[in-house]
């Protein structure tokens, strides 16, 4: 990432996706939708697939000027993190649910050790404030899980050069 490169939030979820053990073990599958309206990868997956590890491909966002000066592109990230269990079997969905909370847990715990890591893009990673939220029982029927929502400011450059113009 620089001020003319965004940073590539879905290959770095894949490989943390790849990378965490409780995604593996669970066998969360990566994959990519446009925002909850349209969980359109998963819901073709459905079938095959017991568990998602979803990133939003879209991200609302801002220009700002830091204190310094600088601009700023502000995202949002979400990440869906959803689980399959048996249909009307409340053990099943509350199993499906605490496994999607400990891999969110561990997927933060990630975050907040490569925002701190000043040798790598993620320095601009907000980890102070986190929302997250479960979907509900109802939300998709045989299916639990949760989103979580962290926001970036990355540097952008904007400055002016002539010749990108017809005079």
């Amino acid at each position: 990432m620089d001020a003319k490169h965004y940073f590539d939030v879905e290959a770095y979820f894949r490989k943390l996706c790849d990378a965490n053990r409780l995604a593996r073990a669970e066998s969360f599958r990566f994959c990519t939708c446009s925002g909850i309206e349209s969980l359109q990868e998963p819901l073709q997956r459905f079938a095959r697939d017991k568990a998602f590890f979803c990133v939003d491909d879209i991200n609302d966002g801002s220009i700002t000027r830091g204190q310094g000066g600088g601009f700023y592109k502000h995202r949002t990230i979400t990440v869906f993190l959803m689980r399959r269990y048996t249909f009307n079997d409340e053990p099943s969905r509350l199993h499906a649910l605490s496994v999607c909370r400990r891999l969110m847990n561990q997927l933060l715990s990630k975050l907040i050790v490569d925002a701190e890591d000043l040798e790598n893009e993620l320095v601009y990673l907000d980890t102070a404030n986190v929302m997250c939220r479960e979907l509900g029982q109802y939300f998709l029927n045989g299916c639990t899980g949760l989103y979580f929502m962290i926001d970036i400011s990355e540097p952008v450059d904007l400055v002016y050069a002539s010749e990108e113009w017809q005079s």
